[in-house]
């Protein structure tokens, strides 16, 4: 068996594996449906460490072998679930004490994701050693993010006879626009990394591409890829997976994935996207730039039009959820001009900016920090409201003047409490 085959294994397949180990390993000496739950129990605990609780389990030999397992949780706090697990096996290698599954069906789990933690390092590959597994599909499938995010997945992996995917496909069902993620295995490049077509389907966009998966001597494995999204919808993008976007048009640009890892698990964790995108259309929801002026900040319900946007995007996978981070950010929207910075991790935001009037001659600091849901926003908005007005009047010169009236719109700066004494 390969370095690729030992290390082989997703987080959606722990759970299938495992039982499905379990359960066909005492097929031999054909026990009773209740001695088998248990049994299972008892493996599943002892490999890896947390208590399983299965409800019922049902196996047939005639016809089309198979071993069904209903209603498992463990014993976690955040507990992994699952309604149904079938296990298709081959039976002339079973009697020889080989197991080839052809099919593993998966339906209705609950995988949160911090969960998860407890098996890493403990978990043997359902591909691996004696176990040879052809395919897997799963429906209705919960993963809930470290930020507590619920989202349902359907999919399938179909595996080459060297075990390595050689197709994959997941999508979010119910969602329209539909959005999936195919993979396909196509061929090796010169240097012997496994190459594989990407393309992604989502909210009336499109995205191709191809991934590269090398392994070293050591059974390293590197992953590499590009991806060219056209044409999507941000915020229906985002709604998609149930997250509020704070902007609204049509992304496109160019995106770079890298990730490292012994193990599937692992180079999702480490894996990393950098992406440039310029948004079409673009348009701040739930914020309106001319209200904020005007009313010195107070009122800024509503939407604001923007001439352009570009920037780029960085995520990286965390111990503690998707760190995302905004570099070289520019909104354009009439005589207004933003640049800045953010990042989002673990439900806060921090971010930083200017936000230029009339070309530069006048350029306002804000930030914003705290829960992503209500931040703190600081900026100046008399200073702005006195530029604009000045803007209107005489531009250049009246530009100057309008912001310092701003200022004593504003009033005078808030004195500095002083420091404690001690």
């Amino acid at each position: 068996m390969t370095a690729h085959t030992r290390r082989w294994t997703t987080a959606a397949t722990v759970l299938v594996g495992l039982l499905a180990a379990a359960c066909l390993a005492v097929w031999a000496w054909m026990p009773d449906e209740d001695a088998l739950a248990r049994r299972i129990e008892a493996t599943f605990e002892e490999r890896l460490g947390q208590k399983l609780v299965v409800g019922a389990v049902r196996w047939r030999v005639l016809g089309l072998p198979m071993v069904e397992v209903l209603d498992a949780h463990t014993e976690q706090p955040e507990a992994l679930r699952v309604r149904r697990i079938a296990v298709y096996p081959q039976l002339m290698p079973l009697l020889q004490r080989q197991l080839v599954i052809d099919r593993v069906e998966l339906d209705g789990a609950v995988v949160p994701r911090n969960a998860l933690a407890a098996y890493r390092g403990r978990v043997t590959p359902p591909g691996g050693g004696d176990v040879e597994l052809r395919a897997v599909s799963f429906t209705n499938v919960t993963y809930i993010s470290y930020s507590g995010i619920p989202v349902v997945y359907d999919g399938e992996i179909v595996f080459d006879a060297d075990r390595l995917p050689q197709r994959a496909r997941l999508l979010r069902p119910d969602v329209q626009p539909p959005a999936t993620l195919d993979a396909t295995r196509d061929g090796r490049t010169v240097e012997g990394a496994d190459i594989y077509r990407l393309r992604v389907q989502a909210a009336g966009g499109s995205a191709l591409g191809q991934a590269r998966l090398t392994t070293s001597a050591e059974g390293r494995m590197t992953l590499t890829g590009e991806l060219a999204p056209r044409d999507v919808d941000v915020a229906a993008l985002l709604d998609a997976f149930h997250r509020r976007s704070p902007i609204g048009g049509r992304a496109s640009g160019e995106t770079e994935l890298r990730a490292q890892g012994d193990t599937v698990s692992e180079l999702f964790r480490s894996l990393h996207t950098r992406s440039v995108l310029k948004v079409e259309r673009a348009k701040l929801l739930r914020f309106d730039m001319d209200k904020a002026v005007k009313s010195l900040g107070e009122d800024r319900a509503g939407e604001t039009p923007l001439d352009s946007l570009t920037g780029v995007m960085e995520t990286q996978n965390t111990g503690h959820g998707l760190k995302t981070v905004f570099t070289q950010v520019e909104a354009v929207a009439g005589n207004y001009t933003a640049s800045g910075q953010a990042t989002l991790h673990r439900k806060q935001i921090a971010a930083q900016g200017r936000l230029e009037i009339a070309g530069g001659v006048v350029d306002v600091p804000f930030a914003a920090q705290g829960p992503t849901r209500k931040p703190e926003f600081s900026i100046a908005w008399g200073t702005i409201a006195g530029a604009a007005v000045g803007t209107a009047v005489l531009p250049g010169i009246g530009t100057v003047l309008g912001a310092k009236i701003g200022g004593v719109v504003s009033g005078p700066p808030r004195p500095q409490p002083e420091p404690p004494r001690h």
